[in-house]
C-alpha cells in the first residue's frame, strides 16, 4: 500500500515540553509485579510520577525503518499492529493544572493543550461515573484512524486490540512503580472536542486512572 500523505497532527495552541529521564528504578522482580497488580483506588498523584510512568511504559526506544504506508515503524515497549502505536495518551490530572497533556511518545515531551476549566470538570464527572471518586490522573486514549486506515483495511478492531495493551502495561508499571490503577469502561469520546481533537480524524478508545500509593 502507498503513502497518502499521513502526518502527525496537535490543536493549535499547544505548548510543547520536554519532560526528565527519571532517575531512580524499583528494585522489583517481574514476577512480584505480576502477582502483586491489582485494580485500586489511591491518593493523589504528582506530575513527576506521571512522567516516569509513560517514560518507561510508553516511550518510543528506537526507530526500525519504515512499515505499512511508509510510516516509521517504532519500537516501544506495548506490541503495537505494524509497529505504527495509533493509539495516543492525553494526560488529564483532577488536581492542580487543569490543562490537559498529550504525551509525545517519540521525544519523551508533553504538549500542554489549550482546553477550558470545563474539560477537567467533564473529565471528572466521567471518572466519578465509573469509579465513585476521582482521585489521581486519568490517561485518556485516542486512537488516529487516519494512521490505522493508511496502513490496514478496516484497521478498527487492530485500534481496540493496541488499546488493551496499552492499558494492561501501564497497569503493571505502575504497580512496579508504587502507583495504583484502574482500567475506566467508558470510550469517553465526548471529550475529544473539548480538547479540539477532530471525531472525524481521532477516536476515544478508553482510559486508565492512576492515583498514588496513600
Amino acid at each position: 500500500m502507498q503513502p497518502y500523505g499521513w502526518s502527525a497532527w496537535l490543536p493549535p495552541g499547544a505548548v510543547i515540553r520536554l519532560l526528565p529521564e527519571p532517575k531512580e528504578q524499583p528494585e522489583r522482580s517481574f514476577i512480584d509485579v505480576m502477582e502483586s497488580r491489582r485494580s485500586a483506588i489511591g491518593g493523589p498523584v504528582r506530575w513527576q510520577e506521571i512522567e516516569a510512568l509513560l517514560w518507561y511504559a510508553c516511550r518510543t526506544r528506537k526507530f526500525c525503518g519504515l512499515g505499512r504506508a511508509g510510516i516509521p515503524v517504532e519500537h516501544r515497549i506495548p506490541p503495537s499492529a505494524g509497529g505504527l502505536h495509533s493509539v495516543q495518551i492525553v494526560c488529564q490530572m483532577l488536581d492542580g493544572e487543569h490543562r490537559p497533556r498529550a504525551y509525545l511518545h517519540t521525544r519523551h515531551a508533553a504538549a500542554v493543550l489549550d482546553a477550558s476549566l470545563q474539560v477537567a470538570d467533564v473529565n471528572r464527572e466521567q471518572v466519578e461515573a465509573v469509579l465513585g471518586i476521582a482521585q489521581g490522573c486519568t490517561l485518556r486514549l485516542i486512537a488516529d484512524i487516519e494512521k490505522i486506515d493508511a496502513a490496514y483495511v478496516n484497521g478498527e478492531s487492530l485500534v481496540w486490540r493496541d488499546a488493551g495493551i496499552v492499558c494492561a502495561t501501564l497497569s503493571f508499571v505502575a504497580e512496579w512503580l508504587g502507583l495504583r490503577s484502574n482500567v475506566l469502561g467508558f470510550s469517553g469520546n465526548a471529550y475529544l472536542p473539548l480538547i479540539g481533537f477532530p471525531t472525524n480524524r481521532f477516536m476515544a478508545v478508553g482510559a486508565v486512572q492512576i492515583s498514588g500509593s496513600a
